[in-house]
């Protein structure tokens, strides 16, 4: 699966080509056939993949004890870090984002994949509200939302908006910075105060 998200991210759907997954993956076309059923299937398979990736990762966070402000600041810096480190996933999703979501949305499981992560954030939400930490309770798919929007346009952009603002953007020390005023931005909305 790893050579064909590679293939997938770096060529996008349109682009990738089986034979040269097969090559990389030594094996034959009639495998991928067999299981998958063609390029489709593989492909959604891919984006099933790197999503069940970033959220078996997400679950190790384990919301649900410990203080809700460092559980949410675990949530942005793993978001921000994952986001940061993993091209694959970028590339894959900014090109399924590209076709308009056809092909995850074909997905039978993304959906179902995706709402614990929801549920653990409401969760979260909750105990910080009712014990008066946080100062709003925001709509838990929201506050992700922008979690991952304030962690990953920059790096989506970054060749035009570092041009733009003058600044190299995969600078690790711009990066650290970064990493920071998301946390103090998503802190800050929630009413956090000396984050």
């Amino acid at each position: 699966m790893a050579v064909a998200i590679d293939e997938f991210a770096e060529h996008g759907f349109h682009g990738a080509r089986i034979d040269r997954i097969t090559k990389a993956a030594k094996c034959n076309s009639r495998m991928i056939y067999h299981y998958f059923g063609g390029k489709e299937q593989l492909y959604i398979a891919a984006l099933e993949d790197i999503f069940q990736q970033i959220r078996d990762q997400e679950a190790q966070l384990n919301f649900s004890v410990g203080d809700p402000v460092t559980k949410l600041n675990e949530l942005v810096e793993f978001t921000f870090d994952y986001f940061k480190n993993n091209a694959d996933f970028r590339k894959m999703t900014r090109n399924e984002n590209a076709l308009n979501g056809m092909y995850i949305a074909r997905s039978a499981v993304m959906r179902d994949m995706s709402e614990p992560l929801i549920v653990a954030i409401r969760n979260l939400v909750e105990r910080g509200y009712s014990s008066g930490v946080f100062g709003r309770k925001p709509d838990p798919a929201q506050l992700y939302l922008s979690i991952v929007a304030l962690s990953a346009h920059h790096l989506n952009n970054a060749a035009t908006l570092g041009i733009v603002v003058g600044q190299n953007l995969h600078d690790d020390a711009w990066q650290e910075e970064r990493r920071q005023h998301v946390k103090d931005v998503i802190l800050s909305y929630l009413g956090i105060q000396n984050h």
